[in-house]
């Protein structure tokens, strides 16, 4: 058993079984467990329904696709937001539903069927899912430097023994070139990174989808109002940082492209 553990075999196995256990999250009867247990949705109320339902159909029928394909949730928020989550299912905020006027609300649900159009909900569910080991390891040490924080003595020790342990792996790297453990211990850190540009390219192209269904106008209305919750604020005061993992453009960079799209196409 042993030399079977030590051929790596173990390891392969291990990640194979985490490899397929993706193929489970992807399975229809999965999809209410999401949208309720990971992504907090709710399903409408009788009246919330009848205005999704009025909405939802007005997008559909301008790109041929039966409304009833899809299933409508509402997320508890009082922001601007929508979201298209794998499988058949779309979700608008309660304050999005009960404040934006009809044709607004009907830009953010064709933004979310952009969204759906092009694949990205399954996606980037497929990649939460397995960049999940890579989420705990950053958790586990953004927690460990918390408490540093709050304790000096602890924080020197914990500072010390990851400068100390990365230190070893890139001088054991340097000296025997194997660069295994070092690539390992930075990949966590450096995965997010593509993978948060790629969100930000969906949301364009979600809202593409969206002038090109005839809402480029009312979609760069509801973001002007993202825009005055102070949405860009709070990513500015996130510096580079949050730029650089950030998971939507600016608002700012969103009504640009979209105001570049009308002057294009002459609207």
């Amino acid at each position: 058993m042993a030399s079977w553990i030590s051929t790596g075999w173990l390891g392969l196995l291990i990640v194979v079984l985490w490899i397929l256990s993706g193929l489970v999250i992807v399975l229809p009867p999965t999809e209410d467990y999401i949208a309720k247990y990971l992504y907090r949705l709710r399903k409408p109320t009788l009246m919330e329904q009848q205005k999704l339902d009025i909405a939802w159909s007005a997008v559909c029928s301008r790109v041929g696709v039966d409304p009833g394909y899809y299933k409508l949730w509402v997320e508890e928020s009082d922001t601007i937001n929508g979201a298209a989550v794998a499988g058949r299912s779309v979700a608008v905020t309660r304050w999005t539903l009960n404040n934006l006027p009809p044709r607004q609300l009907q830009a953010v649900l064709a933004h979310e069927l952009g969204h759906h159009r092009g694949g990205h909900p399954w996606a980037t569910l497929l990649v939460f899912w397995y960049a999940q080991p890579g989420r705990l390891v950053v958790s586990f040490v953004q927690a460990l430097f918390r408490l540093g924080a709050r304790v000096p003595a602890l924080g020197c020790l914990i500072v010390g023994f990851f400068a100390l342990a990365i230190g070893g792996l890139v001088l054991n790297s340097l000296l025997f070139g194997k660069w295994d453990w070092a690539g390992y211990a930075i990949v966590p850190f450096l995965v997010p990174i593509p993978l948060a540009w790629f969100a930000r390219r969906s949301e364009l192209m979600a809202d593409r989808v969206a002038a090109e269904l005839g809402y480029a106008r009312d979609t760069i209305a509801f973001l002007y109002d993202l825009q005055s919750q102070g949405d860009d604020v709070a990513r500015r005061a996130a510096g580079w940082r949050g730029a650089l993992y950030a998971t939507h453009p600016s608002v700012a960079d969103r009504i640009r492209t979209l105001e570049r799209y009308l002057k294009a196409s002459g609207s």
